[in-house]
């Protein structure tokens, strides 16, 4: 690769950066909806594990948040 190639790459890398850093990344083609009833089911997989369930609820509300962006949640799925 020359000189201005790489120039080029790397300038297109720079720019388009912040934009892919921003934006939150989505599950694997599932919608919030749809991540909202899976957690809550594994959440109700877990009934009468108290321990389980609450770290199914930690592991699946930080995944919500990671995956959908720090504003999304599952107003259906409460705490154990």
């Amino acid at each position: 690769m020359n000189r201005s190639a790489l120039l080029l790459a790397a300038s297109l890398t720079a720019a388009l950066a912040p934009a892919l850093l921003s934006t939150p990344a989505r599950a694997a083609g599932m919608t919030l909806d749809e991540a909202c009833k899976k957690f809550g089911a594994k959440i109700l997989e877990a009934k009468g594990d108290v321990a389980k369930a609450k770290k199914i609820y930690a592991v699946g509300t930080q995944r919500i948040t990671d995956h959908f962006g720090k504003e999304a949640n599952c107003p259906n799925v409460k705490a154990p």
